[in-house]
C-alpha cells in the first residue's frame, strides 16, 4: 500500500471532531476515513500523554501525531479488490437475496475466497452498486437552533463593472439558518475560495453568531473533490472552518435533496429580488440585498415553518449561534511552489529563501497579510514576514555556513571577519572599503578572506603587510604571493619599515629635455 501523505490540517480536523465528541460513525463518513485510523490517532495522542477528549488541542501536539505516522514497515497485503471482484455478480446475488455479510463470507470461505471482515465490508460498500447506502446529509424533520446552515450558489444575472467597464456575470451565496430560515445573500462576480470566505464572514457578522454545522453544496471552491463517501474539503476553506469553529459537511453530488432548504431560495432569490431590477453596481446590489434579507425574506411567512423568519431568528435562534468574533478572518493564500536553485520560492511576486536542503524540491506555501508559511510533505520549514511584490525576504542561515561570508554585501559583516581572522586582516580590510567605493573592493575583500581560510590568517597578514608596504592592492599579485611562498621575502633585509627609495638607474638632469633653449 502507497504511504498517503497526512497534513496537519487534516489531524486538527479529526481532533476538533473528538474534542467536541462526534462519534467515530460520523468523522469517518463525513472525512472519508476508517475508524481504525480514527482510533490510531487517539491512541498515539494517549501514548504522548494527551487525551484528545479532554485535553486542548495545540500545533505542537498535532506535529508529534503526524511525526509518528511516518512510513514506516508495514505488513503485506493481498489486493481487496484482485480477491473479490471476480465474485463481484454472486455476492451481489447473496445480497439481494438478503444474506448478511457474515453468511456470504461463510459461503465465500468454503470456496476458499477468504478475506478480513473488514475489507469485505468496504468492498461492498464501494463496490455493489444495488447495496451501497446512500450518504445522509438532507436536513431533519426538526433541526436545534442554531445547530445548522446550508450554503449554495446560484446564478442571478448580469451587473455593470465599474472596474472592467463592462456587464458581468453575478453569483450570489446564499446563507440560510435551517431553524429559523432566516437568510443572508452576499454578491460577488468571482466563485472563488476568497469570495466564499468573504461570504461567510458577511453572513456570520448580519447573523451575529456561528452554527455548528455548515450543510454546503459542492462548490469547486470549496470542495475540492466531489464524492458520495469520501469528498475532500478544501484545504484553505477547512483551515477558516477551523478558525471559526464550524464543521463543514459537504451535500451529496447530483442530489438538490441533499440540502433543500437553500436549493429552493436559489431561484426564490433570483426571481424575488434581482430580477426586474436596476443595480447601479455590485455595491449597489450588495446594500440592496441585506435589505431584501431583512425587510422582505425575513418577514415573509414561510410556507414550509408557516412562521416569520426574522422572528423565530431574534427570539429562538440568534441566543444559540456561538459568537462570532467581530475581527475579519485573514484569508490566507495556499500556492504550491519550487525551490529554485537560489534557495528561494516565488510566491505572489515577492522572494522568500528555504533551506538549502530543500532546493529543487515542491513545496506548499501559505501567505496571509502577515507572514509566509512554507511547508514540505505536511510538516512547517520556514516562515518569513509577508513581503509587497517585487521584495525579498533572506534569511542568510538558509545558505551554507561556507558562502555566508559572499552573500553578503556588507562591509561591517567583511570587516568584522576580518578582524576575527587577525587585526592586520581586519585592518587592510578596513582601509580598502572605508568611504565610498565600487563593488569590486567588496569582492576583493571577500577574496581576502577565502584567501586566509585557504593559505591561514598568519600567512595571511603577512602577504597583506608586504602588499601594503608596496601599495599593492591586486589581489591577483596577493595570491600569487601565497602560491609562491615569499609572503615574508623582503628586497630589504630590515623589513618593510626600512624600505628606502633608490635612485633609478637611468635618471637624467632635466636640462637634457630642454632642446629649444638649445637651438
Amino acid at each position: 500500500m502507497v504511504y498517503r501523505e497526512v497534513h496537519m490540517t487534516e489531524i486538527k480536523e479529526i481532533l476538533l471532531r473528538i474534542v467536541r465528541k462526534e462519534s467515530l460513525r460520523s468523522i469517518s463518513r463525513t472525512l472519508g476515513i476508517h475508524r481504525d485510523t480514527i482510533n490510531k490517532y487517539i491512541s498515539i495522542c494517549l501514548d504522548l500523554g494527551v487525551d484528545p477528549r479532554t485535553d486542548a488541542i495545540t500545533d505542537e501536539l498535532i506535529e508529534k501525531v503526524r511525526n509518528k505516522l511516518a512510513p514506516g514497515n508495514k505488513p503485506s497485503h493481498i489486493p481487496r479488490d484482485g480477491i473479490l471482484l471476480p465474485v463481484k455478480d454472486r455476492i451481489e446475488a447473496y445480497l439481494d437475496k438478503g444474506l448478511k455479510g457474515s453468511k456470504i463470507m461463510i459461503l465465500l470461505a468454503r470456496d476458499g475466497i477468504e478475506i478480513k471482515e473488514s475489507s469485505f465490508y468496504r468492498f461492498v460498500n464501494s463496490r455493489c452498486e444495488n447495496y451501497i447506502r446512500k450518504n445522509i446529509t438532507v436536513r431533519l424533520p426538526e433541526t436545534d437552533p442554531g445547530k445548522y446552515m446550508q450554503a449554495d450558489f446560484g446564478y442571478m444575472g448580469l451587473i455593470w463593472d465599474e472596474a472592467s467597464d463592462r456587464m458581468r456575470k453575478v453569483h450570489a451565496l446564499i446563507l440560510t439558518l435551517c431553524s429559523s430560515r432566516y437568510m443572508y445573500v452576499y454578491l460577488t462576480f468571482s466563485q472563488n475560495i476568497r469570495a466564499v470566505i468573504e461570504g461567510f464572514e458577511e453572513g456570520w457578522d448580519q447573523f451575529g453568531g456561528i452554527t455548528e454545522i455548515v450543510i454546503i453544496d459542492n462548490l469547486k471552491p470549496a470542495i475540492d473533490k466531489s464524492d458520495k463517501y469520501n469528498p475532500k474539503i478544501n484545504r484553505q476553506f477547512l483551515e477558516y472552518a477551523q478558525s471559526r469553529g464550524f464543521i463543514v459537511d459537504p451535500a451529496n453530488s447530483g442530489h438538490p435533496t441533499g440540502k433543500p432548504i437553500v436549493e429552493r431560495a436559489v431561484p426564490y432569490v433570483r426571481d424575488n429580488f434581482f430580477k426586474g431590477e436596476n443595480f447601479i453596481s455590485l455595491a449597489d446590489c450588495r446594500e440592496r440585498a441585506i435589505d431584501w434579507c431583512v425587510s422582505t425574506a425575513g418577514k415573509r411567512i414561510h410556507g414550509t415553518t408557516q412562521k416569520i423568519p426574522l422572528e423565530v431568528f431574534e427570539t429562538v435562534e440568534k441566543a444559540t449561534l456561538k459568537p462570532y468574533p467581530g475581527d475579519r478572518y485573514d484569508i490566507p493564500f495556499w500556492a504550491v511552489c519550487k525551490v529554485h536553485p537560489d534557495h528561494h520560492i516565488r510566491f505572489k511576486d515577492s522572494l522568500y529563501s528555504v533551506p538549502t536542503k530543500y532546493i529543487s524540491k515542491t513545496v506548499d506555501v501559505r501567505g496571509d497579510s502577515a507572514l509566509v508559511k512554507i511547508y514540505h510533505k505536511g510538516a512547517l520549514i520556514k516562515m518569513h514576514k509577508r513581503m509587497g511584490p517585487g521584495k525579498r525576504s533572506t534569511d542568510f542561515d538558509d545558505y551554507p555556513k561556507e558562502l555566508v561570508p559572499y552573500t553578503l554585501r556588507n562591509p561591517r559583516y567583511q570587516i568584522a571577519e576580518g578582524y576575527k581572522r587577525a587585526e592586520k586582516i581586519g585592518k587592510f580590510i578596513e582601509d580598502m572599503l572605508t568611504g565610498p567605493y565600487p563593488w569590486h573592493r567588496l569582492r576583493g575583500a571577500q577574496k581576502i578572506l577565502r584567501l586566509s581560510d585557504k593559505y591561514g590568517a598568519k600567512r595571511m597578514a603577512a602577504a597583506l603587510t608586504k602588499a601594503k608596504a608596496y601599495s599593492i592592492y591586486d589581489m591577483r599579485r596577493i595570491e600569487n604571493m601565497l602560491k609562491n611562498e615569499v609572503e615574508d621575502v623582503f628586497p630589504d633585509k630590515d623589513g618593510p619599515e626600512q624600505l628606502k627609495l633608490t635612485e633609478p638607474r637611468f635618471l637624467r638632469d632635466s636640462l637634457s629635455f630642454n632642446h629649444y633653449e638649445k637651438e
